[in-house]
């Protein structure tokens, strides 16, 4: 007669972990109106929620640069003065700079997480605006990554069109000269390669909500996920950010409090669109543990 079956001694507590969900729609049954249903009704439900979460950006994330733009300029009278008041003046400027990235980096995380648990259907609770605070490096490692990505290809153009079309020049040069020569090419060349630099951004629209969504994913991994997730779908891409691009700007021509209800659901669909092109792409399960893995 065999022993009675023992379980395997425990080898500690198994932490939670949220996986990618099963999204209703793929990157190979979607429509814009299926898109724009999963939106309107994720907006519809939560409106409250979007428009309280809207108000405290307006508040945080947009009143506090404001107030420090005025410090700043304060302290910029100041800089004939005396070397003192200059290094004060340098400060606050670069103060200034770091809170901004960190409340871009709080709301834009935290704006995409809400949109992502209304789009699965989990209630878009205003906690979930500050649910990413732990991905704020990962964003400000991102952006310097972009932002250096796009230094080194435009930097050589720039280069080439001055040293072709201008030549030497010296600090009394002035800058009507320079431009009057290198006007005209500059402009050719950024028409010419128009379509490469779109091609381009739209391939990393999405590394951002990537960020938000899949807390695996470190900075460049993100970069990379985008790509994938984008390929062979860049003109619906297209489409849709110009749609969200309209209804974004038509809310503004409204006195501005339309942009307490325009903003939501352009995010909205653009983050229906993600997750859609998500299902069935070339990349990993997300682990969705800060998203939709919290309750609230």
């Amino acid at each position: 007669m065999e022993p009675p079956y023992e379980p395997p001694p425990s080898l500690g507590p198994i932490e939670p972990r949220s996986v990618e969900p099963a999204f209703p729609l793929t990157r190979s049954d979607y429509s814009l109106a299926d898109l724009l249903s999963r939106a309107s009704e994720a907006w519809s439900r939560d409106l409250g929620t979007w428009v309280l979460a809207v108000v405290l950006y307006i508040l945080i994330g947009v009143g506090i640069p404001m107030m420090l733009g005025l410090f700043t300029g304060f302290f910029s009278g100041f800089q004939g003065s005396s070397s003192h008041w200059s290094g004060v003046r340098l400060a606050v400027e670069g103060v200034s700079q770091i809170v901004q990235l960190v409340l871009s980096a709080i709301f834009t995380l935290g704006f995409w997480a809400m949109a992502l648990r209304g789009l699965n259907g989990e209630p878009a609770r205003v906690g979930a605006l500050f649910s990413q605070l732990s991905k704020i490096w990962k964003y400000i490692l991102q952006s310097l990554a972009l932002g250096l990505g796009l230094v080194l290809i435009i930097a050589p153009i720039l280069l080439i069109i001055f040293l072709a079309f201008v030549g030497p020049v010296d600090r009394s040069t002035p800058m009507s000269e320079i431009m009057q020569s290198a006007g005209m090419p500059l402009a050719i060349t950024t028409l010419v390669a128009a379509p490469v630099y779109i091609y381009v951004i739209l391939g990393l629209l999405f590394a951002q909500v990537e960020l938000a969504f899949n807390d695996d994913a470190g900075p460049i991994d993100a970069i990379i996920y985008s790509w994938r997730i984008a390929r062979g779908k860049r003109l619906s891409i297209f489409g849709v950010a110009v749609i969200s691009t309209f209804i974004l700007l038509g809310s503004l021509m409204l006195c501005g409090i339309g942009v307490l209800f325009g903003a939501p659901l352009a995010t909205l669909l653009f983050g229906a669109l993600y997750l859609a092109l998500r299902h069935g792409a070339d990349v990993p399960p997300a682990n969705t543990a800060t998203t939709l893995g919290r309750r609230y």
